[in-house]
């Protein structure tokens, strides 16, 4: 999960050419404007390479039709300032109010949704379990794919149907041992 969208953006400049941002901001402001005359949304792609306007050009934005199907398949563009606004969102900041059980799942490479802000977010949720993965923004999706299914499965299992834990339980955050990147 992104726990952390100001992070995730600081983050995310690292892998963004200046002109590119200058033209997002720029796309970003006109659409808010044209938002309030009730225009329609100026749509940007979702991910592309760095030098592209876009929302995402991290090293690991590449592997999204890998894992999602190719963007033919499905609208890989959002309103320009939908992105602008989300950039403030820091949800992790909030976690400890979160009264649900709660799996978060977290890609230890990933440069898109950092690890860090998430596994921090799961830490201060109350009785919040996490798993770590290896790999980028779409391990869940792509190499982690069982494990993270068979987790997630395991955890819907125990908290919605109150069946006993498998084999492999899940594992509480304040017993998750640290990889490094937290």
């Amino acid at each position: 999960p992104n726990a952390d969208n100001l992070a995730a953006a600081r983050n995310a400049a690292r892998y963004q050419k200046p002109g590119a941002m200058l033209r997002f901001l720029g796309l970003g402001l006109l659409d808010v404007l044209g938002g309030l005359a009730g225009r329609a949304p100026r749509l940007v792609p979702l991910a592309a390479e760095p030098g592209t306007v876009a929302v995402v050009t991290t090293p690991d934005s590449a592997d999204g039709d890998a894992a999602l199907g190719k963007s033919g398949e499905w609208q890989a563009e959002v309103a320009a300032r939908s992105a602008l606004r989300l950039t403030m969102s820091r949800p992790g900041r909030v976690a400890s109010r979160v009264r649900c059980p709660l799996l978060v799942v977290v890609a230890d490479q990933d440069t898109t949704a950092l690890a860090g802000p998430a596994i921090r977010a799961a830490r201060r949720a109350p009785g919040a379990e996490l798993l770590r993965l290896p790999g980028g923004h779409y391990a869940p999706f792509l190499e982690a794919h069982e494990e993270a299914a068979a987790a997630e499965v395991e955890f819907l299992r125990r908290v919605l149907l109150g069946e006993p834990g498998s084999a492999r339980p899940a594992v509480a955050v304040a017993a998750e041992a640290p990889r490094g990147t937290s």
